[in-house]
């Protein structure tokens, strides 16, 4: 078993055949998409795509997720090609995974597997690390059986064997209390980053939060880059950024943003993931703006906004207002697909951060509706002014609130056409 923090595989695959499944409700053109983004997943974690096959199925084989058929003429494939990995693109059961395994006799990983390898290497921080350890030890504890599957028969010696503990049980047994120890200690340590995450939010909580979302690799940290003047890593590769960082933007009537960018969503992402990397998705949950940013070039754009979504409404944060950005409309072969898009979503912008073309509208568009919120208010209201209280909470946004003896000081946001109304009880500006 690994140490614990240590994300990293020991010995990493490095020459795979890929394998996907077309179901009855699914197109081969999505079904091609999805096994081709495998293929730029198994890139991205250093393996060698030797070989890709696809199987047609009305629903998963239940002990070889693919047909007995297709196992049989995987079976040479894996010895000629040298290969010493297969990888499925969906998430395979604890028993389909262990009966490949034993059928192939070469490491058998699934969609959700290789992912969490992915998010493994490119994990650079201490936090990041803890939450992919949390997914890893999530994702591991239903699927320990397989690695003592050669000791399951000292189980089952002598007398019928039932109720007898061999090594392989035992052994079983102490790697689980291992794997729930770990994820404990793992959790008590997120704890306490979240808490810290908590204090630092509370000490911004005046700021207008913007968070950055979308598919991986549609640009995000190049805007990021781009609005904040940062140079945070942005490559052309999966998940190049795991950790959510944040910086102030200053935009032209005075205004001052908090601009977040964060770990790219995909398709089928696990959730163990999800919930792994809540402390630093909260960025999004928290935040008053989403910029969604997709790769318009993309032939699969409608797809990835629809993957961010599902991811979106897993965290709970729908129903915060949205901006869509259409990024890299240099890379646009076709410009009715993007005019197709804007039908769809009219008030999106179309900007290309890597070349700039747009970004000052971005800018507008950001001041625009912050100015619309205000400046942040620290006021001093006594109790007796209800009708004030009552609007800032009606037209405003309450940041803080503290009740003194005399008066309840509160820090807020509030539209300059309603300033007049509360001037009177206006501490700072």
């Amino acid at each position: 078993m690994q140490q614990l923090y240590d994300t990293r595989s020991p010995n990493p695959p490095s020459r795979a055949i890929l394998v996907g499944i077309k179901l009855r409700d699914n197109s081969m053109d999505e079904t091609e998409e999805s096994l081709q983004e495998l293929q730029q997943l198994a890139e991205t974690a250093g393996i060698e795509v030797v070989c890709e096959t696809i199987q047609p199925r009305n629903a998963p084989n239940p002990t070889y997720f693919i047909g007995e058929g297709k196992v049989e003429e995987l079976k040479p494939l894996v010895e000629e090609l040298n290969a010493d990995a297969i990888i499925f693109d969906e998430e395979l059961s604890p028993g389909q995974n262990r009966n490949l395994e034993k059928a192939f006799e070469v490491a058998t990983i699934d969609r959700t597997g290789l992912i969490l390898q992915v998010f493994a290497q490119r994990a650079l921080t201490k936090e990041a690390r803890l939450q992919v350890a949390l997914a890893q030890l999530e994702y591991a504890l239903p699927r320990l059986t397989r690695m003592w599957t050669h000791l399951s028969r000292l189980a089952t010696g002598g007398g019928g064997g039932r109720h007898l503990r061999g090594p392989g049980e035992t052994q079983l047994e102490m790697d689980r209390r291992w794997v729930r120890r770990n994820i404990a200690q793992v959790r008590k340590a997120l704890d306490a980053v979240e808490k810290q995450r908590h204090v630092q939010r509370k000490r911004r909580s005046e700021k207008a939060k913007v968070s950055l979302v979308g598919y991986t690799n549609a640009g995000k940290s190049t805007l990021f880059n781009v609005l904040t003047g940062e140079s945070v890593l942005a490559e052309d590769k999966l998940f190049a950024t795991l950790d959510s960082t944040t910086r102030k933007v200053d935009l032209p009537q005075k205004q001052q943003i908090l601009l977040s960018d964060t770990v790219g969503f995909i398709k089928k992402l696990p959730h163990q993931l999800v919930a792994a990397f809540k402390a630093t998705l909260e960025e999004v949950s928290e935040a008053d703006l989403l910029l969604h940013v997709v790769d318009v070039s993309h032939p699969e754009a409608e797809a990835q906004i629809a993957a961010v979504n599902v991811v979106l409404e897993e965290l709970d944060a729908t129903d915060i207002p949205m901006l869509t950005v259409f990024n890299k409309i240099d890379r646009l072969k076709d410009q009715d697909d993007l005019q197709i898009l804007q039908c769809q979503y009219p008030e999106a912008l179309s900007i290309s951060a890597q070349r700039g073309d747009g970004i000052p509208a971005l800018i507008d568009d950001l001041t625009h509706r912050f100015a619309e919120r205000g400046m942040p208010l620290s006021l001093s209201i006594p109790y007796t002014d209800g009708k004030a209280l009552d609007l800032l909470h009606k037209h405003g946004t309450v940041l803080d609130t503290e009740y003194a003896a005399e008066a309840v000081h509160v820090k807020a946001r509030l539209p300059n056409r309603y300033l007049k109304s509360v001037s009177q009880f206006l501490v700072s500006s």
